[in-house]
């Protein structure tokens, strides 16, 4: 099993790597800083399950780029870690459509016992049953949030992060005239036309961290 860790804090990272390397079925291929990071990596090589922090300040929310990996690689198993566990960020990861969602609390055996079942295509989220998953997967996301196309969602967490044009594009290699109609999209759908409001929005929906 092929692993990538993405988690801001190397301590952090090299503990997990550790721990996972020391199972016979289990290998940490590569590890990332930020969720541009893994989302590149996950691109060029072999990866077949991602543990992710949610908070990887400054930058985008690891929610959202279990998003962007599910769309784009579904294949790939996500198991989101967190020390957050308010009934919001579950029904986030679900909307992600993270395979997975264990505490950073949980102890050795349950992480590597959570990867193991992930793997194996089963949904393991730490402290909830099936029918519990089933009621939070009933409330819905924002529906101006929903509106956004999927490159209007890879940017809008870079503008609120206060990334100019010219770096949005070099970030998502495409042109400054596209991030331009981009921007104004995000800002005409989401009815938020100055910066603040746009990096509250981004702040009170978990889009971004600082």
């Amino acid at each position: 099993m092929k692993i990538l860790i993405a988690d801001d804090h190397a301590m952090i990272r090299n503990a997990l790597a550790f721990l996972i390397n020391a199972q016979p079925d289990m290998e940490v291929v590569a590890d990332a800083a930020d969720g541009h990071e893994v989302f590149m990596t996950v691109e060029s090589q072999l990866i077949e399950l991602v543990l992710i922090d949610i908070s990887m300040p400054p930058g985008e929310n690891g929610l959202l780029t279990t998003k962007r990996l599910k769309e784009a690689f579904p294949e790939v198993k996500v198991i989101v870690l967190t020390m957050h566990d308010e009934r919001s960020y579950v029904r986030e990861a679900l909307e992600a459509k993270a395979d997975g969602f264990l505490l950073k609390t949980a102890n050795d055996e349950t992480l590597i016992e959570t990867i193991r079942q992930v793997y194996q295509g089963k949904q393991c989220y730490d402290g909830y049953t099936e029918h519990a998953l089933s009621k939070i997967a009933l409330e819905k996301e924002d529906p101006l949030y929903g509106s956004l196309s999927k490159r209007e969602k890879e940017i809008l967490p870079l503008i609120a992060l206060g990334y100019n044009n010219k770096q949005i594009a070099e970030r998502l290699f495409i042109s400054v005239k596209t991030v331009e109609v981009h921007k104004a999209n995000v800002r005409k759908k989401l009815q938020l036309e100055s910066y603040a409001s746009l990096l509250q929005y981004s702040l009170k929906h978990h889009l971004i961290e600082f």
